[in-house]
């Protein structure tokens, strides 16, 4: 397995589709709420997914301004119902990044599981194996995740920006953001969904580091 998980910022980056079957409208919700410039091209979509795509930013166009757009665009997203059309595209895309929905060795990019809860962003890839486990893994991981956690990372984000204003020292600053995640106190906030308390009782803490 040569791949590995990267978080890329799409903004302003050029996407192309190709197809808009299930896989290929999920491709392109995902690089438009990313705020990508996504173009498509497609045979048959739905009236209300299409305003929708428009509404967000998409432009939709022939076939033939498919090699025009393979030029311009910075990764290709092929998802069209004929493999071998599928395979032709990729191929023309090569020297792209290339998604292909129907063959992960047409592809140099994967778009893995992803989901967000609170501020945490998940993503699981099952190297092609299995993408109902993926799905079964997805609701564990989301069982598991608790709001006592996803406050827990408000705070740490709060704590590291005081911090770097009192605590010089790296080594320092990690150690007094463990000391905080164990603070019985701070725990006893946090699950209790008091993050406003806990921010200012911490912020005392920090001040009377100096």
């Amino acid at each position: 397995m040569t791949v590995t998980s990267l978080f890329l910022d799409m903004e302003e980056k050029n996407v192309l589709i190709v197809g808009t079957g299930q896989v290929g409208i999920r491709r392109a919700r995902r690089f438009l709420d990313a705020g990508a410039y996504v173009s498509i091209i497609t045979h048959g979509i739905d009236y209300d997914i299409k305003e929708e795509f428009i509404n967000k930013g998409a432009v939709f166009y022939s076939d033939s301004a498919l090699d025009e757009l393979i030029k311009k665009c910075d990764l290709v997203v092929v998802a069209t119902d004929n493999m071998e059309l599928n395979r032709e595209i990729s191929l023309k895309a090569h020297d792209k990044l290339v998604n292909c929905a129907s063959d992960i060795s047409l592809s140099n990019v994967i778009v893995p599981s992803t989901f967000n809860i609170g501020s945490v962003t998940i993503s699981l890839y099952t190297n092609s194996k299995s993408p109902l486990m993926a799905k079964q893994l997805r609701k564990k991981i989301q069982s598991i995740i608790t709001e006592t956690d996803i406050l827990f990372i408000e705070l740490q984000e709060y704590v590291r920006y005081l911090l770097k204003k009192h605590v010089s020292s790296q080594d320092d600053r990690k150690e007094f953001m463990i000391h905080v995640n164990e603070d019985e106190i701070v725990q006893k906030l946090i699950e209790e969904g008091k993050l406003d308390e806990a921010k200012k009782y911490v912020k005392c803490l920090i001040e009377k580091i100096n």
